[in-house]
């Protein structure tokens, strides 16, 4: 196990178990991870998580042809994937019979995907990285990115941003009158860089310091991020895996690294 991964596995867990859990996967462009979760009791029985990937596509390759618990057989599994492709329609305005038609908006000739969020209202439109589909077991449902952080839009407050950091990037979402406004995606390896987009952010959305900020994935209190968004925001939260925070497998984690991970738990 490199210094940049992480597998935690419920001793209790039997590999003929499988058929009645979900395996979920989160990819994004620098990190891979995974979880099996009970379909019944929703415990965690295997959690696995790899930062700072230079090829996350020969990560994902390689770790279906060796990682024995990801060659069992699951009741569903589902993939969230990093897409910068992607583009959100309202319902009134979704042709769902003719997609060829929104892929000029997408910048990518790659084949079309969608996903309808019934709760919102809207459909995510977007491409995906064909190669590393190809790597995936033939019956994943498929979503991008986003999709997790669309899941707890409910477990936000009515105007609040959500952000999931990896170890060199963030995933955020911004929400306002229990309205989804913003989502984006950005590289960012130092603090420096940081500093500039949550400087661009708070410009371009006109957020104020009250607003509260749910922060999740790889972020601690204290470290350079966090001291970074104190600069600007007073009500910084630590934000916890929607039903699943008593998981005895995450009891000496913080919990809040896999809040994204577990939340494709709730995406349809």
């Amino acid at each position: 196990m490199s210094n940049n991964s992480l597998l935690l596995v419920d001793p209790n867990f039997k590999a003929d178990a499988s058929a009645n859990c979900h395996l979920l996967l989160k990819i994004t462009n620098d990190s891979f991870s995974y979880a099996v979760v009970s379909k019944d009791t929703e415990e965690i029985n295997i959690i696995f998580d790899r930062q700072g990937c230079d090829d996350v596509q020969q990560e994902i390759k390689s770790a279906f042809e060796t990682d024995s618990y990801l060659s069992l057989n699951y009741a569903t599994v589902k993939a969230a994937i990093h897409t910068s492709n992607f583009i959100f329609i309202p319902d009134e305005w979704f042709d769902g019979e003719n997609l060829a038609v929104y892929a000029k908006y997408l910048g990518s000739d790659a084949k079309v995907y969608t996903k309808h969020n019934n709760v919102l209202g809207f459909n995510t439109i977007f491409c995906l990285n064909e190669e590393v589909k190809a790597n995936l077991p033939e019956k994943t449902d498929l979503f991008p990115q986003s999709e997790p952080l669309m899941a707890l839009y409910n477990h936000l407050a009515d105007e609040s941003l959500l952000i999931d950091f990896t170890a060199v990037s963030f995933n955020v979402l911004y929400t306002k009158d229990k309205k989804i406004v913003f989502q984006n995606h950005y590289q960012s390896e130092n603090a420096e860089e940081f500093n500039y987009f949550l400087l661009l952010m708070i410009e371009q959305l006109g957020l104020t310091d009250t607003i509260p900020v749910y922060l999740q994935g790889i972020i601690n209190e204290d470290d350079e991020h966090y001291n970074c968004l104190l600069k600007y925001f007073n009500q910084l939260y630590f934000f916890l895996p929607a039903g699943k925070q008593d998981s005895e497998l995450l009891a000496d984690m913080p919990k809040h690294y896999f809040t994204g991970l577990l939340a494709l738990d709730l995406c349809e």
